[in-house]
């Protein structure tokens, strides 16, 4: 059974990394860049301190220790799975495409992907975003998870993830957000009664 799924893991990953265009190489090595995406996280952090005033620092902190537990759990998953990314497993070396940096070597990231990282803290920061950054207009909501989405799957274009490594990276940020904040939210009803 296991056999099967990695197979039908491996063409939808094949299938989802051929969708490809030239221009699209730097856009999407781009989006995967963690850094480019800093003032999309200041003006959340900013939508959140104005709506919450004092309470913003209590979901700051909760938000940083999601995103704390989701990337070192994908680590300590990565370290205990050992599934090599695509970008370094020999049987695809023909078969994935993957992107150039700018200094002319190609993008591989590290050994081993299961699950994505990046995934699992887009995840966090779209539910952190749905639940406490506005007013829950139906297109930032729409905005957040297609964002979500977006950098997920450049993470399967540039080669270096799987597109199970991207939904079970999914599912590690929305557990470590609900453990984070209904832990918090228990603890603090708990307190109240």
């Amino acid at each position: 059974m296991l056999e099967t799924v990695l197979h039908w893991d491996t063409v939808v990953t094949l299938f989802l990394n051929g969708l490809r265009a030239p221009w699209l190489d730097p856009v999407m090595y781009l989006i995967s860049n963690k850094f480019i995406w800093i003032p999309l996280y200041v003006f959340v952090l900013f939508l959140v301190v104005k709506k919450w005033k004092k309470k913003s620092i209590i979901l700051i902190l909760l938000l940083v220790l999601s995103v704390t537990i989701s990337d070192q759990g994908c680590n300590l998953l990565k370290k205990s799975t050992k599934r090599l990314r695509p970008s370094h497993n020999i049987e695809l070396e023909h078969k994935i495409h993957l992107v150039k940096k700018s200094d002319g070597e190609f993008y591989r990231g590290g050994k081993y992907g299961f699950p994505s990282a990046h995934a699992a803290n887009a995840m966090v920061f779209a539910l952190f975003v749905f639940f406490f950054a506005g007013n829950r207009k139906m297109w930032v909501l729409l905005a957040i998870f297609f964002w979500a989405a977006l950098l997920g799957y450049s993470r399967i274009y540039l080669g270096v993830h799987y597109w199970l490594d991207v939904e079970f990276g999914y599912l590690v940020g929305a557990l470590s957000f609900l453990i984070v904040f209904g832990g918090y939210y228990f603890i603090c009803e708990k307190a109240r009664r």
